[in-house]
């Protein structure tokens, strides 16, 4: 039971977030490819699928070509932001921006004429 409910949990949220909803639309693909194909015997699936995903002209079954699967996106996911209760915040906020300064150096063990050299190009020793 519990692989059922996990099963069917993954396949609801799938379906509601990403296009595999799509997928249920294939029976509508197959009917409609079978009406094709009544109309013209020399028509195979390949010929029927570049026929109306190669970018087709609008016909006399537009609106069914239409429903066949990726055809049209579909919104997947509509998310409802419902906001908390009021929320009392403080008028202000104080933060203690004091901070003792440290040194981990002297100033006057490195000489100027030493940070100036780094951009010197390399010299031969």
């Amino acid at each position: 039971m519990k692989k059922f409910l996990v099963l069917f949990i993954i396949a609801a949220y799938f379906f509601s977030t990403t296009e595999l909803v799509q997928l249920l639309k294939v029976p509508v693909l197959i009917n409609h490819f079978v009406e094709h194909a009544e109309e013209d015997n020399s028509m195979t699936f390949m010929d029927y699928i570049v026929h109306h995903y190669g970018g087709h002209e609008k016909d006399a079954d537009w609106e069914t070509d239409m429903k066949l699967p990726f055809m049209q996106h579909s919104d997947l996911l509509n998310i409802v932001v419902i906001p908390a209760e009021n929320l009392n915040l403080p008028d202000k906020i104080t933060v203690d921006t004091h901070f003792k300064t440290i040194v981990f150096y002297r100033q006057g063990i490195i000489p100027n004429s030493y940070l100036s050299s780094i951009w010197q190009p390399p010299k031969r020793c």
